[in-house]
């Protein structure tokens, strides 16, 4: 009886100790469970899942390997091993990994001879004692890695990880578990249920954080093709989406490494730098609904063509007009001399007249009230039209005209050699050519003007309706106030720079110096690095832009690096940035 109590004291001992070796699992697996459903990165994530199973089992040594895309190979993510004292983890330059497992031979069949590819293939778990003595498994490359570096590989736990769907997306695989003293030891099959619970967490984590990544590049690439849609759809301004980011982080980045300067406490998260590249890249996202011929209007006359050749074909009419007037004159008998010399003056009053209207329709100088009038003057002069207008247009055309002014227009008449009608006034834009050409400055009508400012309202609409995460919340604000001034002048909200944080700013400048240094514009020709500065400079002292970040951007010399990789030769020229920062005190 002694002995059957003293059997009986010991055996409820051993279920106490496995009892609460069991609860020490489980609490294990709780916190493994809460470390892997926090925020990390991958490598981080695969580390902290090969340790845990090491943890469990006193295991020498494992690997994790990974499923490609594909779906046929077993890609090496991470291996440890205490004995040889080796910690290789894929993608670094300095180490070499391991060739990726394929799960099919060339033929398609599926590799079983290969322990984790076989494991990979059916998601069945295998516990072997010794890997030297197992059959059914090809463990050369095993023996001969043992060879090479006097190692002795034997017990192996390869586990499958599967996702939420019950597909295996990994592999774990243990090798040579120990004993309190070191020993290496098969590893215990009680063990399995725990590691394969630790596998199904590891393989949740994993999913997760591959869809986490998949939605952030999913985001990414479906803003940087809205980047790249908006700048194909006008050749004038293809690659402005794509090179203001590039502005804007090289300026954030001279913010953050500026050690002893105004910006020595600035610096930039991660998500930070993310939000940055995605409103650089959305800023003008709202020009994808801007008119084409607003947008590509390089001339006064333009709309979706170049108006002046219409202009130029009647004063053609008007000088052929000239010269059949002076023919009939000779034949009626008037002097030829005189005949001739009314023609010619009459040709190079048209020659005069018509330089003007064309150098009115470019739009590089302002015009003066005097200009503008000598316009209106030229417009009034009569031709005489033969052919029917009404034949030939669109139905839409023919909708925005009345029945009076189709009849006026079938029957021959006299027409103003530039005409400004009431059909012309449609959709919001005056087409009319006396209008368009009297434009003070630049190609645009106050109209067009609207409707390009516009783009930025659309811009911070559309940016407005999208549902972001917490880390993005400010995505509208740096993407849609690029075009907003220090001093209130800007739009579309007239905000100050009190009104503005640092990454506003710097979208301030990023936006306006590749406007003034890109190739592409048909309205102006490219400027000079120094012609922007001082530009620039201009803006900084009427307080239009951020003057901390002016002075940044000369003395960093991020403009040089820009103008070096993405400008043209002609354009680097030398600045003397001395004359442009601004001494203590004169801010």
């Amino acid at each position: 009886m002694a002995r059957e109590r003293d059997e009986a004291k010991e055996h409820q001992k051993d279920l106490t100790r496995v009892r609460k070796k069991d609860a020490n699992y489980l609490a294990e697996l709780v916190e493994l469970g809460i470390a892997l459903s926090a925020s990390q990165g991958r490598e981080e994530l695969n580390q902290k899942i090969l340790m845990a199973a090491r943890n469990f089992t006193n295991a020498d040594g494992g690997s994790l390997y990974l499923v490609n895309r594909e779906e046929s190979e077993l890609h090496f993510r991470i291996m440890v091993n205490d004995t040889l004292e080796t910690f290789f983890v894929s993608g670094r330059e300095s180490e070499k990994p391991f060739p990726p497992l394929q799960l099919y031979d060339s033929q398609g069949r599926p590799n079983y001879a290969n322990i984790a590819t076989y494991v990979a293939l059916t998601g069945k778990a295998i516990n072997i004692d010794d890997a030297y003595s197992a059959e059914g498994f090809d463990f050369t490359g095993t023996r001969a890695f043992d060879a090479k570096t006097g190692y002795r590989s034997k017990s192996f736990l390869t586990v499958p990880l599967k996702n939420t769907s019950g597909v295996v997306i990994g592999v774990l695989q243990l090798i040579n578990a120990r004993d309190d003293a070191g020993n290496v030891i098969s590893f215990d099959p009680a063990i399995e249920p725990i590691i394969n619970a630790l596998a199904s967490q590891a393989a949740v984590a994993i999913e997760n954080s591959r869809l986490l990544v998949a939605q952030r590049d999913l985001m990414e690439s479906f803003v940087r093709v809205l980047g790249h849609a908006i700048d194909a759809k006008s050749p004038h301004t293809a690659g402005h989406c794509s090179r203001v980011p590039i502005i804007a982080r090289m300026l954030a980045q001279a913010a953050v490494d500026d050690r002893d300067g105004t910006f020595s406490n600035f610096y930039l998260t991660d998500m930070e730098w993310y939000e940055l590249d995605l409103s650089a890249w959305l800023h003008d996202c709202g020009k994808i609904v801007t008119p084409d011929h607003v947008m590509e209007k390089a001339t006064k006359l333009e709309t979706i063509h170049n108006r002046i050749h219409e202009v130029r074909t009647r004063f053609e009419v008007l000088r052929r007009d000239a010269e059949i007037e002076m023919l009939k004159r000779k034949l009626d008998g008037e002097a030829p001399d005189q005949c001739e010399a009314d023609f010619a003056k009459r040709v190079s009053e048209l020659e005069t007249q018509f330089a003007l209207v064309a150098d009115a329709n470019i739009g590089d100088a302002e015009l003066d009230t005097d200009a503008i009038f000598a316009l209106h003057d030229i417009g009034e002069q009569k031709w005489t039209r033969y052919f029917d207008r009404t034949i030939g247009l669109s139905w839409a055309e023919h909708e925005r005209l009345s029945d009076s002014e189709l009849a006026e227009l079938r029957e021959p008449g006299m027409e103003s050699l530039l005409m400004d009608r009431e059909f012309d006034i449609y959709d919001g834009f005056n087409r009319g050519e006396v209008y368009n050409l009297s434009i003070p400055s630049g190609t645009l009508t106050s109209e067009e003007r609207q409707v390009i400012n516009d783009h930025v309202v659309i811009t911070q609409d559309m940016l407005a309706q999208l549902p972001y995460p917490k880390e993005l919340q400010r995505i509208p604000e740096i993407a849609g106030n690029h075009h907003e001034k220090m001093d209130g002048s800007g739009y579309p909200r007239g905000l100050t720079g009190e009104d503005m944080g640092i990454l506003e700013k710097v979208m301030v400048i990023a936006d306006i110096f590749e406007a003034l240094t890109a190739v592409d514009r048909p309205y102006k020709r490219p400027k000079t690095l120094s012609e922007c500065i001082s530009i620039l400079a201009d803006m900084r002292d009427k307080g239009q832009i951020d003057s901390d970040l002016f002075e940044l951007f000369l003395t960093s010399g991020m403009y040089q690096e820009y103008g070096r990789k993405y400008l043209r030769e002609d354009q680097c020229d030398d600045v003397d940035v001395p004359q442009f920062v601004l001494s203590p005190g004169t801010a």
